[in-house]
Order: C-alpha cells, then structure tokens, then sequence
C-alpha cells in the first residue's frame, strides 16, 4: 500500500466514522423531537380533562395547558420529563396561569 492509499484509506474511515456520529446524533434528535411532541399531546389532553370542572372556558384552559407543556419542553430534558410528577408541574402551571390573566 503506498502512503497516498493508506492516506486516503484513513480519511475514507474517518469520514464514515464521523458519518456514524451524525446518524447517531440524528436519531438522538428524531426520538427527543417524537418524545417531546408526544409529551405535548399527552399532557395537553390531561391537563384539559383534569381542569374541565373549573369553570373556565375551554380556551383560557388550552392556553394555560400549552404554555404549561410548552414551558416544561424548555425548562426539562426527556430523562427528567419521564421522571416528572404532577407537584413538580405545579410552579410552572402557576405561571402560565398568571400569563393568561388568571388570579393565582
């Protein structure tokens, strides 16, 4: 093997290790993307139904649902998300509720 192949075979498996690493980070980015629109749908449709007896309208309940899942998105990783209880949302909900003009 002269030294302009065994140069040129170690850039073709640096390229297709580096290529590796990107499909890695890929499929990272495509299950926290799928998680985190699941997580959305799942808490919106929870957080609706638990606060459909409150008397606020449906719209003011969607809205403070929304920036709630849309907040704990921002604020937490998947890992954590997972791990999250109800209490943890609680502050964050609070706040969003504040937003959209609700007392607290």
């Amino acid at each position: 093997m002269t030294v302009r192949t065994g140069v040129a075979l170690g850039l073709a498996i640096i390229a297709m290790l580096s290529a590796c690493g990107d499909a890695g980070n890929s499929m990272q980015k495509g299950f926290e993307d799928g998680f985190k629109t699941q997580f959305i749908e799942n808490f919106n449709k929870s957080c609706q139904s638990s606060a459909g007896g409150s008397g606020l309208s449906a719209d003011k309940i969607a809205e403070v649902c929304k920036c709630t899942a849309d907040a704990l998105i921002e604020k937490h990783s998947p890992a954590d998300l997972m791990k999250l209880k109800p209490e943890d949302a609680m502050p964050v909900m609070k706040e969003c509720a504040a937003k959209s003009g609700l007392p607290v």
